[in-house]
């Protein structure tokens, strides 16, 4: 598999996620990883199950270090949008949850077209987002939590993956559901 390096600035702390835009992908070495927004302080993201929205990241955090999950999170520019915090939500409610036909990555996608005013709307995949992101210098620093070990010389390289890797981790996660009922 090919890989996509990700440049790190340095370790991500829980009071640097209070404020601002961020863009996490957790799980980050697994194929696919899961994407969703910070905004604020607050987690927003689409999963198998149904939405977050507005859960404190505080948890998310305190989960991520006691499990010690690999998690990748992109600062972005702050925005001339004022009301970010509702936009998210919006596309979060809308969107509701993973299917075969929207990834976690969708309301993000459109997040970023709103807020920032940049059509990401041929990406599919992180690693086709983050380029056009940086192309246009939206991104101020790229912070990880429990990655240290696979990080050489600044930079985390991700395993890229692809619409059939997602469509077949959906497809596991609705299994998983439904036996589980």
């Amino acid at each position: 598999m090919n890989k996509y390096p990700i440049n790190i600035t340095s370790v991500v702390d829980q009071e640097d996620l209070q404020k601002g835009v961020y863009i996490f992908i957790y799980r980050a070495s697994k194929i696919p990883p899961h994407i969703g927004l910070i905004v604020n302080g607050l987690l927003y993201d689409i999963t198998s199950v149904g939405p977050n929205i507005g859960l404190a990241v505080t948890d998310f955090y305190t989960t991520a270090v006691k499990r010690k999950t690999e998690v990748v999170f992109v600062e972005l520019k702050n925005s001339n949008f004022t009301m970010l915090n509702e936009l998210i939500a919006a596309m979060v409610e809308q969107h509701y949850k993973v299917t075969l036909d929207t990834s976690c990555l969708v309301p993000v996608k459109e997040f970023i077209y709103e807020a920032y005013n940049l059509d990401v709307s041929n990406t599919n995949f992180i690693f086709e987002l983050l380029p056009a992101l940086y192309e246009k210098q939206l991104i101020t620093g790229v912070f990880e939590l429990n990655l240290s070990k696979k990080i050489v010389d600044h930079v985390f390289e991700m395993t890229t993956y692809t619409k059939e890797d997602v469509e077949n981790c959906v497809a596991a996660l609705s299994r998983k559901e439904q036996i589980s009922c």
